[in-house]
């Protein structure tokens, strides 16, 4: 079976002005007249004035009402091509709106609506997605870079980061056996990562590949945050990155981290060591609360509590002893 580790859909519908005929599945906002809406009034549209305009049916209580929104579409139409306000990725609800600084947004849930009208510039404010870059190879163990990818993915209602897989080649590579990944990016045409996440499995593949370690090398330099799960450590190593640093792993790999890192001071009663820009952790799982103990760093405890809380993962932060 694929991995697609990233999915898209684009929608576009052409403006179509309707004279009577219903070519929406669904009414918009409960029947009610965009432009009136827009003014803070709530006034019902006539049946027979109606516009159709990105798969929405408008109703309007005058035709003076209907010229003005084919004049301005973008003026008086559900903003944000009919998604929720909040959770962009999600589909509004028609019935579910707001009209906040005289636009029209749609919401998903009752506790996207409040949190909106609450602090509408939070969730309308141009926010730059931190791409997080994270390296796939033959044997790769499918937690390991699964599980920090369903955090950054989740965080912040998905706002936060732009997260693809990078592997050597744009070959096909196989997980533990069973699952077949296509790499949506190779380490020559990758885009520049903010994030480096360096999972483990079999890692004696990359460790003997020259130009994956000097991808490693040269993209650290720039990336704000590296992190390696279980194995994915000795990457680390084999590019220089823990040298006086301290770090950890999977703990069947701990003494042959050691020997591996030998200016590195190992730990093997930690889930997660931060040197800062390094990040190393514990084995599978670990990489779970790595990501989020990311997520806290850079967007603050409670976005990664809601994280944790979203996928339904008990989360207890560690970074010292356990």
């Amino acid at each position: 079976m694929k991995l697609l580790d990233h999915f898209s859909a684009f929608f576009i519908a052409p403006l179509l002005l309707s004279g009577g005929n219903l070519l929406a599945e669904q009414t918009a906002l409960k029947g009610l007249d965009p432009v009136v809406l827009t003014k803070g009034k709530e006034l019902a549209g006539d049946k027979s004035i109606t516009l159709t305009h990105k798969g929405d049916q408008y109703l309007f209580a005058t035709a003076e009402n209907r010229k003005l929104f084919a004049t301005e579409p973008t003026r008086y139409e559900i903003q944000l091509d009919g998604n929720c306000g909040v959770m962009p990725n999600v589909k509004g609800d028609p019935d579910l709106f707001a009209v906040v600084k005289n636009r029209i947004y749609l919401f998903g849930t009752t506790n996207c609506r409040t949190a909106f009208i609450a602090e509408p510039d939070k969730f309308l404010k141009p926010n730059k997605k931190k791409n997080v870059a994270i390296f796939v190879h033959e044997g790769v163990e499918l937690l390991d870079f699964a599980g920090p990818a369903e955090v950054f993915a989740a965080a912040d209602r998905t706002r936060a980061f732009n997260i693809y897989t990078v592997a050597a080649t744009d070959a096909d590579i196989i997980s533990q056996g069973f699952l077949t990944v296509k790499p949506r990016y190779t380490i020559t045409n990758c885009p520049k990562p903010d994030i480096i996440v360096l999972p483990g499995g079999n890692t004696r593949i990359p460790l003997k590949d020259d130009k994956v370690i000097e991808w490693i090398k040269k993209s650290s330099g720039d990336a704000e945050i590296v992190m390696s799960v279980c194995t994915g450590a000795f990457l680390l190593a084999k590019a220089g990155l823990l040298d006086d640093k301290e770090a950890t792993t999977h703990w069947g790999s701990i003494e042959g981290l050691k020997k591996a890192a030998p200016k590195t001071k190992i730990h093997a009663d930690r889930r997660i060591v931060d040197n800062g820009k390094v990040v190393t952790t514990a084995g599978v799982s670990a990489g779970i609360d790595g990501a989020l103990h990311v997520v806290e760093r850079l967007l603050g405890k409670q976005t990664a509590k809601d994280t944790a809380r979203y996928m339904e993962y008990r989360w207890e932060p560690v970074v010292g002893k356990e």
